[in-house]
């Protein structure tokens, strides 16, 4: 791992910009802050993102658990994580006019730059949009963080962009853990499958409840793999959105999922149609 950044001074934060950190899109944006730059109790993870084609560096189990959710949403297409809002004396002004103290570095008492946890580029019915999110635990939001807070929604209020938070619950935790069991063999590696394995295997699945291990046996010898990518085909269909399951169980868990639908449009792609 690379080491940390010295973030404590408005020479450290020049340096910072001029390494093009917290500066732009897709697989060329750099974050911020990285684990490496953070001490921080929670618990931190680096995921390669399969939309972005890079790393994300997440700082909490929070962010991770918004992460997986955000990633897996068909309208998102670019994820930025701990955003930084530039130019400083923005948000400084903001403070003052809010009468708030703006957060300062420990220990240097040098303002400090703000971040926003994720910023998400949206494109619906060809219309490009974007989406703020502060990502905080609920029992975590005390005064000063809900101070902090504010003067995060007025200066996204001023560019004209949506704020929201996301404190997380048992059905996200849920659904997130999912998405990442189902996405993970394809974040280490690339792995994909013929259209013809994918074409038999979406012609057997049909909406319906399915037993794991039964449903992955009868795919083996379909699509003529090895043990292992019956179970892997399961998680590329998940993955891939060729079937939707609901995902407010854990498959884990439970050995089984529901298939709510059969992407039809994908299905037919892969049937060459």
């Amino acid at each position: 791992m690379a080491r940390g950044r010295k973030l404590e001074s408005f020479g450290d934060f020049n340096r910072s910009l001029t390494n093009k950190y917290g500066i732009g899109e897709g697989s060329d944006y750099k974050p911020w802050l990285r684990v490496q730059d953070v001490k921080s109790n929670g618990t931190k993870s680096q995921v390669w993102g399969r939309k972005t084609g890079r790393v994300h560096h997440l700082l909490s189990s929070i962010e991770s658990q918004f992460f997986y959710l955000a990633e897996f949403s068909d309208s998102v297409i670019d994820i930025r994580e701990q955003f930084p809002l530039l130019p400083l004396n923005v948000s400084q002004k903001i403070a003052a006019t809010l009468g708030i103290e703006h957060p300062k570095v420990p220990y240097t008492g040098v303002p400090n730059i703000m971040t926003t946890d994720f910023l998400l580029t949206c494109r619906k019915e060809g219309r490009i949009f974007y989406k703020a999110i502060s990502v905080k635990p609920e029992d975590g939001i005390n005064q000063r963080v809900a101070e902090k807070l504010d003067i995060e929604r007025v200066w996204w209020e001023l560019l004209g962009v949506e704020f929201n938070f996301f404190t997380g619950n048992e059905l996200t935790k849920t659904q997130s853990s999912n998405i990442q069991w189902a996405t993970s063999p394809f974040r280490s590696g690339v792995q994909t499958y013929t259209d013809s394995q994918i074409q038999i295997a979406l012609a057997m699945i049909e909406p319906g409840k399915h037993l794991l291990p039964a449903l992955c046996g009868k795919l083996v010898p379909l699509i003529q793999g090895r043990s292992e990518d019956g179970l892997n085909m399961v998680r590329y269909l998940i993955a891939n959105r060729f079937i939707d399951i609901d995902l407010s169980y854990s498959v884990e868990a439970n050995g089984g999922f529901e298939v709510l639908s059969v992407n039809v449009d994908k299905r037919q792609i892969s049937n060459g149609d």
